[in-house]
């Protein structure tokens, strides 16, 4: 028998949904403009790239917060922090990848894993990115859910 997901929850208060009710967020509508205010100039054309990237993986929703652009299916899969001179990424995956260009990787369960790395150029987001960006939209559908 297939397994249905639970209909997200809607803050009462600003609106955004979540995978879990009262999920814990700070409430705020927030905007790119603010969001790359201290950042160089090619930053936020990195960043244009990068939402390029996570839309050819398929259609999500690009939610600017206080110091970050998320983007979501029905759950948050990878994440942009804009910096003076590069974007700061994330991509949640259900494995751990051991590679130089990922400096951090925080373990939330054995099969949740937030990997960081650094884009500082256009051609910092290749195929090996790109590959990853679509492995996280994936574990944003929660597909592995219905399993």
């Amino acid at each position: 028998m297939p397994v249905k997901l639970k209909p997200l929850w809607r803050c009462p208060k600003c609106g955004e949904q979540f995978v879990t009710k009262n999920l814990w967020h700070s409430c705020g509508k927030f905007g790119v403009t603010e969001l790359f205010s201290k950042s160089e100039p090619h930053v936020f054309e990195l960043f244009k790239k990068f939402s390029q990237v996570v839309r050819s993986c398929g259609p999500s929703k690009m939610i600017p917060q206080k110091t970050r652009a998320v983007f979501m299916v029905r759950m948050r899969f990878a994440a942009c922090y804009p910096r003076k001179k590069y974007l700061q990424c994330t991509v949640v995956l259900r494995r751990s990848i051991s590679t130089p260009r990922i400096y951090k990787t925080d373990e939330y369960s054995p099969q949740c894993f937030v990997h960081y790395f650094r884009i500082y150029s256009e051609q910092d987001l290749d195929q090996e990115v790109q590959s990853w960006l679509c492995e996280s939209y994936e574990v944003g559908l929660q597909k592995h859910l219905l399993e």
